[in-house]
This record gives C-alpha cells, sequence and structure tokens, in this order.
C-alpha cells in the first residue's frame, strides 16, 4: 500500500485539488484508492460528494482513537474511491493529543490496523492542513511518500523549504 501525503504549510496551494483528481485518475485507471480527508475545513469530503450527515466516523476519531480506519470508510460515486471523511473537530486535535507519547503515529497505528483487518488499497491519499501540526506530522510519519503541491511563487517556495526541513 502506497501512502502519499499531500502536504504543505500553505494554504490555497492545490492540496485538495491534487488530492481528488489524483485519487479519481487512479481510480480510474483501476486501482483501489483511499482519500483521507485530514483537514478541518473537510473539502476533500465535500469535493468527492460526501454530505456532512454521512460522516459518522471521521479522521478525527481515528486519530484519537474513537474509531478505526475501516469504520471511517465511506464509499464515493467514483468507482474504487473511498474517502474517510474530515470535520471541523480536527482542529482540536492538539489538544487531545498534547500528552500521549505516540501522538505521531496515530495514524501509521491506524494503518497497520487497516492492513491486518483484510481490507486492501493500492493507494492512499492523506489530504493534509495548510499548518504543520499534529495532523500533518502523523501524516508523514505515516506516509511513504510527500506529494507538496506549490505555485510559481516566492511565498510557496518558502513554504516548501521549511515543510522538507521537516521532513529531513
Amino acid at each position: 500500500m502506497r501512502v502519499i501525503a499531500v502536504a504543505n504549510q500553505k494554504g490555497g496551494v492545490g492540496k485538495t485539488t491534487t488530492a481528488i483528481n489524483l485519487g479519481t485518475a487512479l481510480a480510474a485507471i483501476g486501482r483501489r484508492v483511499l482519500v483521507l480527508d485530514c483537514d478541518a475545513q473537510g473539502n476533500a469530503s465535500t469535493g468527492l460528494g460526501v454530505e456532512p450527515q454521512a460522516r459518522r466516523k471521521t479522521s478525527y476519531d481515528v486519530l484519537v482513537g474513537e474509531g478505526t480506519l475501516a469504520e471511517a470508510i465511506v464509499p464515493t460515486k467514483v468507482p474504487n474511491l473511498d474517502l474517510v471523511p474530515g470535520d471541523e473537530n480536527l482542529a482540536g486535535v492538539e489538544t487531545v493529543l498534547h500528552s500521549d507519547p505516540r501522538k505521531n503515529f496515530k495514524l501509521r497505528e491506524a494503518f497497520d490496523a487497516l492492513v491486518k483487518s483484510g481490507k486492501h488499497y493500492d493507494t492512499v491519499l492523506i489530504d493534509c492542513p495548510p499548518s504543520l501540526s499534529a495532523v500533518t506530522i502523523n501524516a508523514m510519519t505515516a506516509a511513504n511518500a510527500v506529494l507538496v503541491p506549490l505555485q510559481c511563487e516566492f511565498l510557496a517556495l518558502e513554504g516548501l523549504s521549511q515543510l522538507l526541513r521537516t521532513v529531513d
């Protein structure tokens, strides 16, 4: 399972658009894809047509141990493409996890449990928030690749250098 964190500390650079479009393209060629919406805005969830009332369990629940990835997965209208929705509760993850010594490994542990449950995806795309938060650190810790969308402007490049220092 290839896990890709779509991350950049700068907002508005196309993280969500990249996660949705790349996920849809991979699903169209027959890959089993899971998009994990880890942004409190929940735009990847909305963009993939999952209404708020269909979001029984979210990535927040997974991160704070109130649900598993398998419980949070919802199908989308795109064949081969599933979603773990996000919601505004993600803004409070830092507060809940601050004293947990394993706080940076919650998603990695969740993916390990998903594999053990027999659920298989070829690619997982994690749509990260525009900050270097506990959520983004979890995503990068769980990922085996980081995709950094950016615009051709100075401030976007500055955000890239900050993110690369964190990855190193």
